[in-house]
């Protein structure tokens, strides 16, 4: 075959898609499309190296084979590890140093992919790793292990290259199906999880896009065509009906990527049902075209010197330009960030690849060593031992000193102290009701004055009565912000569930840069709370939710409006599905009122500050909602009211000490919360 530019010009336009979906533009959703195309290439080009080898030589060297490999992709991701560990080492944040203690062992492994995939770190909401983006290159390396081994077994069995070509085809095929039941059916739940241990619940969104099985596709149909297509062999004169039908192939297929980058969404059902199939065969058939001795005007575009060069370095320009656009700012659909983060990604990988890259993968290292004295080698030795001494010694250190697990929401500020008063007074709450009705979005709010009755001293309440709190992530900072003194009134326990309320399906939808977070991981979550409820020997359960419930929800495709009669009924039926596991066990609910919220961008925060939680119309309304709740269920539950200040005084409501990004408590706000709660918690009659 030798070489073909037009494949480079093919890694060119993948490599850009992947850059501008990095910079988070809203037009370019589906840029991640990218990497299946990077996936079909190489599993074309690697196949049809093993097949020349196999023909010219009767044999594989696989020693070689993956010597080269190595020389090919390890030296830039040493770079890149180096460059950006260090960088993080003294400039990143906690939340950073503790994904880079997380992420390096396994990067360098390349199986970053699993990493995510077990550790549960998803791809698609939080605050995204300096190194998210090495999962793709570890499902290669993966490839580029396992794939010649298994070549060798299908050149062994007595068939054609024909056969063998249909038979990958049917095989990816099969892969491709089984992602989208998997898809449709919510697959697979539960996995073997090597870094517990034990059996672990596995995001099925997460699950599909990352593992090696369900990405395999792509790199198989490219192998397949390296089996059946090899048009260079073709001898005779161009035939000029079979150029311009290539052309038009070629022109479709482009068609196809170009769409698919636009309108991809990473969560939607369409992306495993029809977009990723979709992807991986027009690939496929663009590599085709340009590979092929007759498609004049294709290899034109795709050989030309431009797209060809940008190609060479895009193994490099893909390295570099994820970390440095996070260090940058540059993800957020910022034009002027992402001029800049260009600005330092394309000088940066250019001295790579002509410094590092390119001599080490024309095997200077090796032509080094071979040219060594043997008085060298006292000295040679010397520095290795001095290097590797100095690498562990600071590895042992920062891992020393890197939190292993990060929680933004831990406050470790001053101590904040609980008043036992507190448990002897009343609460009063004065926030407006507003009235929504079942629309395709919020109606304009009617305010009616709300006046709770003060609750009735405590006096028959054991002490401390066992509390558990349940919910998503504004619970779990409650939960590991308890002031001082508190323990003496409740012993409380943590069943918080983070990012997924009371759904176990579904997406929330915010307006904020297409930003999205699917509930897909969540089933189970009543279970959680029931078990962190036993755990604890809770009589009462403060359910604390309300930062995911504000948005429009997709489901199954379809939109459900926030305040819709569908979307008001599937918060409903949530919450009577934890009121419910929790009755069961003998557990009395308090449906803890949901604050206003005024969210903020600030380091750490896994999530933006997204404006739908900062409506408090949307709180009022989930509030009511909730006291709807409680009254349809007298016995076992209570609509507990909380602190006025987070909606009538914008100096507690906006300020980072009480909430650290203006939703999440920090010592300050917990306090506020349980000082008001108290005494209606303590009034709830339990067995």
């Amino acid at each position: 075959m030798g070489y073909q530019p037009s494949l480079d010009g093919i890694r060119a336009m993948s490599v850009i898609g992947v850059m501008f979906y990095h910079a988070g533009f809203s037009w370019m959703h589906g840029g991640f499309f990218g990497v299946e195309v990077f996936f079909v290439v190489s599993g074309f080009l690697i196949t049809s190296l093993l097949i020349e080898e196999r023909d010219s030589t009767g044999r594989v060297n696989l020693r070689l084979f993956w010597l080269r490999r190595m020389r090919r992709l390890l030296p830039a991701l040493v770079a890149v590890l180096v460059v950006i560990g260090v960088w993080a080492v003294f400039w990143g944040s906690a939340e950073q140093h503790t994904q880079v203690r997380r992420d390096y062992p396994w990067a360098l492994g390349y199986l970053a992919n699993w990493s995510q995939i077990f550790s549960q770190e998803t791809y698609f909401s939080g605050t995204p790793s300096l190194f998210r983006h090495l999962w793709s290159l570890a499902v290669e390396e993966q490839w580029y292990l396992l794939w010649p081994l298994a070549f060798l077994l299908i050149a062994r069995q007595r068939s054609t290259d024909r056969r063998r070509g249909w038979t990958l085809i049917s095989v990816a095929a099969f892969v491709m199906v089984g992602a989208a039941v998997a898809r449709s059916f919510d697959w697979p739940k539960q996995w073997f999880n090597p870094l517990r241990m034990s059996m672990q619940q596995v995001d099925t969104t997460n699950f599909l896009y990352l593992s090696t099985f369900t990405r395999s596709s792509g790199l198989l149909l490219g192998a397949a065509m390296a089996f059946l297509w090899r048009p260079w062999q073709m001898a005779g004169n161009p035939r000029a009906n079979a150029t311009k039908a290539l052309d038009v192939a070629a022109v479709g297929a482009v068609v196809m990527l170009l769409v698919t980058f636009v309108v991809g969404n990473l969560e939607r059902d369409a992306m495993y049902l029809w977009m990723l199939p979709a992807v991986t065969v027009a690939s496929a058939l663009l590599v085709a075209v340009v590979v092929h001795p007759w498609a004049s005007t294709s290899r034109l575009v795709f050989g030309s010197r431009p797209m060809a060069e940008i190609g060479k370095r895009s193994y490099g320009l893909y390295l570099w330009s994820w970390p440095i656009s996070r260090i940058t700012g540059a993800w957020e659909g910022s034009v002027v960030k992402f001029l800049l983060a260009i600005a330092i990604t394309v000088p940066v990988s250019e001295a790579c690849y002509r410094f590092i890259e390119t001599p080490i993968r024309r095997g200077a290292l090796g032509g080094w060593w071979k040219a060594r004295e043997r008085r060298d080698w006292t000295l040679i030795a010397a520095c290795g031992a001095i290097t590797s001494v100095a690498v562990v010694a600071s590895l042992f250190a920062f891992y020393s000193s890197a939190d292993k697990v990060f929680d933004a929401a831990k406050d470790t500020g001053d101590e904040v102290v609980f008043s036992a008063d507190a448990a002897a007074g009343g609460s009063t709450s004065s926030l407006p009701a507003v009235v929504a009705q079942p629309t395709d979005s919020v109606a304009v709010a009617t305010t009616l004055p709300v006046t709770t009755v003060a609750a009735p001293p405590v006096t028959q309440a054991v002490l401390p009565r066992r509390l558990v709190i349940v919910g998503d992530s504004t619970a779990h900072s409650l939960a590991i912000n308890l002031p001082a003194g508190i323990e003496t009134t409740f012993d409380i326990g943590d069943g918080s569930v983070e990012g997924c309320s009371v759904y176990d399906s579904g997406t929330a939808q915010s307006a904020r840069n297409g930003f999205t977070r699917s509930f897909g991981g969540c089933s189970g979550w009543e279970q959680e709370w029931v078990s962190a409820a036993q755990q604890s020997s809770a009589q009462v359960a403060a359910v604390v939710i309300g930062a995911w419930d504000v948005f429009d929800v997709s489901v199954d495709g379809q939109v459900l409006p926030f305040a819709s009669a569908a979307n008001d009924q599937r918060f409903i039926a949530g919450v009577q599905k934890g009121i419910d596991a929790l009755s069961a066990i003998g557990v009395k609910a308090a449906l803890i009122e949901i604050p206003c919220m005024r969210p903020q961008d600030v380091n750490g925060a896994g999530v933006p500050a997204l404006p739908e939680r900062g409506d408090d119309a949307r709180v009022a309304h989930l509030n009511q909602l909730l006291r709807d709740i409680a009254a349809a269920n007298p016995t076992t539950t209570t609509f507990v009211a909380g602190p006025v200040e987070y909606c009538t005084d914008e100096t507690i409501a906006s300020s980072l000490g009480y909430r650290w990004d203006g939703v999440h408590a920090y010592k300050p706000g917990a306090k506020l919360t349980f000082e008001t709660i108290a005494a209606a918690l303590l009034a709830i009659p339990v067995p």
